[in-house]
């Protein structure tokens, strides 16, 4: 799963512009966790429910998570 997600990441960010990537939660997680650097056991750290919106971005020059997990409430 971490080298499939290297993949995507890498394909990402050699694309102009923003990117939409849909993916399962097991895959989300890895990828959030991929794309700051960190090692794809440290996603077990990233909840990630159901239809939420994550984006992955920048700070300047280093890879971000700039919004997690985002849902609607329901309740």
């Amino acid at each position: 799963m971490a080298a499939r997600a290297d993949r995507v990441i890498a394909r990402a960010r050699g694309l102009d512009g923003d990117t939409l990537i849909f993916a399962h939660g097991h895959l989300g997680r890895i990828l959030g966790a991929r794309w700051v650097g960190l090692p794809p056991s440290a996603g077990a750290r990233l909840a990630l429910s159901t239809a939420t919106i994550s984006v992955l971005g920048w700070d300047r020059e280093t890879p971000a998570i700039s919004r997690w997990n985002d849902g609607v409430d329901l309740d």
